[in-house]
């Protein structure tokens, strides 16, 4: 394995947790937000938590799928499946192998989550029709999903990449290096790391919405998005912002907040101000997780009106 596989497995492919002093939210914090939970083991004997949130009375006829980003778990996620909650839908998500309360040691592969979703969706068997959605590394899940399974036929992603070539393009500035990582994956994966999803979305009939903003510096616009909207295919609507950085699904208020909140905590825990969990957790008791999560009803206005079509 050539240097730059090896420092990508070791930065990327980990086990992530949660931040304990960080707040994340639970549902709980939602009045009458229900949450049904289940595991099962998937192929490579790992053992994967999902959960099923919804309000009573929800719309039966629709499963929406939410593939969380890369990090500790879908609990970074509950203002969005709240939000899709309210609108009237049972939401499923998951933990992938190596994040939250899902096993393994560590992430094996970008495309594992891949792997996850399908083999959960095989183990439910739903009987509802199911619109993925995902964030990050679960819009690119997402995108892998509707490549795989032409049943889907619409999806939403959130700041997604097209493949992993494109997203490391975005950190590495060398084509070279990125497919180097490329072929790891594909190396370690040939079924999931072997899809072409340029040439998918440049062709399906699915009907796909991408949002993006210009200056996120996770993913990067022009490498992903920009390059879809050039496809000019009318199925595939890429929605542009600018100034939301890596969440085009948060108020700009919201943002603001989660920016200087987080920057400042990780910026007292670097010069060693914050050198207990007590400490830590003592710096977000007036900063409550819902004011650096609240969605953005505009974005949620376009998802809602692709899912009820």
């Amino acid at each position: 394995m050539c240097i730059i596989s090896a420092l990508y497995k070791k930065n990327f492919l980990v086990r992530y947790d949660k931040d304990e002093a960080i707040p994340y939210a639970s549902c709980a914090d939602y009045e009458r937000l229900i949450c049904d939970q289940g595991s099962f083991r998937n192929s490579n004997d790992v053992s994967i938590h999902y959960f099923s949130y919804y309000y009573d009375g929800y719309k039966q006829d629709k499963l929406l799928l939410f593939c969380p980003g890369l990090g500790p778990g879908h609990t970074a996620y509950l203002a969005e499946i709240e939000r899709l909650c309210w609108a009237g839908y049972r939401v499923l998500t998951l933990d992938y192998t190596g994040c939250g309360t899902s096993g393994g040691d560590r992430l094996p592969s970008i495309n594992a989550p891949t792997r996850d979703v399908v083999e959960l969706i095989e183990y439910l068997h739903p009987s509802e029709r199911i619109i993925p959605i995902g964030h990050s590394m679960g819009g690119y899940t997402v995108l892998n999903l509707c490549n795989l399974t032409p049943s889907f036929g619409r999806a939403v992603i959130l700041s997604g990449f097209v493949d992993i070539a494109s997203e490391m393009l975005g950190f590495l500035k060398s084509r070279l290096l990125a497919s180097r990582i490329s072929l790891y994956e594909r190396t370690w994966d040939k079924h999931y790391g072997t899809l072409d999803n340029l040439a998918y979305l440049a062709t399906t009939t699915d009907k796909l919405l991408w949002f993006h903003s210009t200056d996120d510096p996770m993913v990067n616009y022009g490498y992903n998005a920009s390059r879809v909207a050039r496809l000019r295919n009318p199925n595939v609507q890429v929605i542009t912002v600018e100034g939301k950085k890596h969440n085009p699904q948060y108020t700009q208020e919201a943002l603001d907040r989660m920016n200087t909140w987080i920057g400042e905590y990780n910026r007292l825990v670097k010069s060693k101000q914050l050198d207990t969990l007590e400490a830590r957790k003592a710096y977000f008791v007036d900063k409550p997780v819902a004011m650096m999560t609240e969605q953005d009803p505009t974005v949620y206005a376009e998802i809602l009106r692709l899912i009820e079509e």
